[in-house]
């Protein structure tokens, strides 16, 4: 197993799968607001939640489907 060392800067608030099960619509504002979260189950963190960088555009494809696109990055 090849180990990956990730360095994140800023505050990062660590929240459990229960704390964002019982209250996304808070944590998501905060997201919105540029806080940064590092998701926590059964005591092992498994994914930082954090704002998208840049904005998004909105694009609706000719069967009416809605994506997004980023043009900071190329896979959103």
């Amino acid at each position: 197993m090849r180990t990956i060392k990730v360095s994140l800067q800023g505050q990062l608030e660590e929240i459990t799968m229960m704390e964002l099960r019982s209250n996304p619509g808070a944590i998501l504002t905060e997201t919105e607001l540029g806080k940064m979260f590092v998701i926590k189950r059964n005591g092992r963190p498994i994914a930082v939640l954090s704002r998208l960088p840049g904005e998004l555009t909105q694009v609706i494809g000719n069967n009416g489907k809605i994506s997004y696109k980023n043009p900071e990055r190329t896979w959103a």
